[in-house]
């Protein structure tokens, strides 16, 4: 029952951060001599990288990773190769916001299985490649090009994680640290301490990480894979999954014990289908979630906000507003990531755009 999902499958969940369209003048690249720079990666790696001028090409290996490279790197054009498995747990109508030429960036040079064609890599000319571990180091080969590795063994919480692979960026592109996602993270903090001090009640809430040819497989306790426990806790809400390690299979049987006020749903089948209890072989009627509707798709942006992404810390408040709408209303929920937006983007989301970031699976039947 409580099988692990590999380590591959679990890489290929993460997704690179998308850069925005425009940075604000305090993210303008600093003044930085023609010398290459030596830095220490988060794999502990030392890595001799082009001076910031001379980074012009860039490839992206790690999905999630995306959502970052393109809320810090100066031009999105500058993005030539990129995994096209970042998209696949995206919004679209967000991500042609902040990465408008994503259509037009080459994702041949690597497939499902993250193995790299040298030959097609090597066409793109990069200057810099961003990866995630051993697996998808390997995948690169003995290129002689700057790779910078995003996965940091110490590291398994969302807010460490997120703000980790931010500053890494903007270390490489010489990017100013007072616009760091730290200070996001501090504002959701603060925000979620004050709404919870009116919290009389603790709701359990599960968390299907995947639900694919009847397999169903939830979220535990904080591992590199499992990042819902912790979104959970910052949000006053008990997992009810915690006496599981990482990410395990379940049987209804087990989900029907736990019995939790909500459900929130990463990927594969989307909440709706539930909600419909129209899949086979899984009777979700007998559920207080199912019964109260409280099933729901968990909101992408540049990625799912489950996981490390440039969005992340929007997700404590999406999770209160749900848990506890009385602390958190709708409105003031749209509010929040319309103003996340024009702070961090200087974008200005329309009502359709803020539908489609909590609404966009329903909507498009993925």
């Amino acid at each position: 029952m409580k099988n692990k999902i590999i380590v591959s499958i679990l890489t290929a969940g993460l997704c690179l951060s998308l850069a925005a369209c425009g940075q604000k003048a305090v993210d303008q690249p600093a003044a930085e001599s023609k010398d290459k720079r030596t830095i220490t990666d988060l794999g502990g790696n030392k890595v001799e990288i082009p001076a910031v001028p001379e980074i012009q090409r860039v490839v992206v290996i790690s999905p999630p990773v995306m959502s970052f490279a393109v809320k810090t790197i100066p031009d999105t054009e500058m993005i030539t190769g990129i995994n096209s498995r970042a998209f696949t747990t995206s919004n679209v109508e967000i991500v042609n916001k902040v990465f408008p030429n994503w259509q037009s960036v080459n994702t041949s040079f690597i497939d499902a299985s993250f193995a790299v064609n040298t030959e097609s890599l090597l066409s793109l000319d990069p200057d810099i490649i961003f990866y995630y571990g051993n697996v998808q180091k390997q995948g690169l080969g003995n290129i002689d090009i700057p790779s910078v590795d995003f996965f940091s063994k110490g590291l398994n919480g969302p807010e460490a994680v997120s703000v980790a692979w931010d500053n890494q960026l903007r270390e490489i592109f010489g990017l100013d640290t007072s616009g760091s996602l730290q200070g996001e993270w501090d504002r959701t903090n603060g925000k979620i301490f004050e709404l919870l001090q009116n919290q009389n009640q603790e709701k359990t809430a599960l968390c299907i990480f995947s639900n694919a040819a009847g397999s169903i497989t939830v979220s535990g306790t904080d591992s590199f894979d499992a990042y819902a426990q912790s979104f959970f806790e910052m949000s006053g809400i008990q997992n009810a999954a915690a006496d599981i390690e990482g990410t395990a299979e379940v049987s209804m049987e087990q989900i029907y014990q736990w019995n939790p006020d909500m459900i929130i749903v990463f990927h594969d089948v989307p909440a709706q289908k539930i909600l419909d209890n129209s899949i086979e072989g899984q009777d979700w009627s007998l559920l207080k979630a199912w019964k109260d509707k409280a099933v729901y798709d968990v909101p992408r942006t540049t990625y799912s906000w489950i996981t490390p992404c440039a969005d992340s810390p929007l997700l404590p408040l999406w999770l209160v507003s749900k848990a506890y709408p009385d602390l958190m209303g709708d409105s003031q929920l749209r509010t929040e990531i319309s103003e996340y937006y024009q702070r961090n983007y200087d974008i200005t989301l329309t009502d359709d755009d803020v539908n489609s970031i909590s609404g966009y699976r329903k909507a498009s039947g993925s």
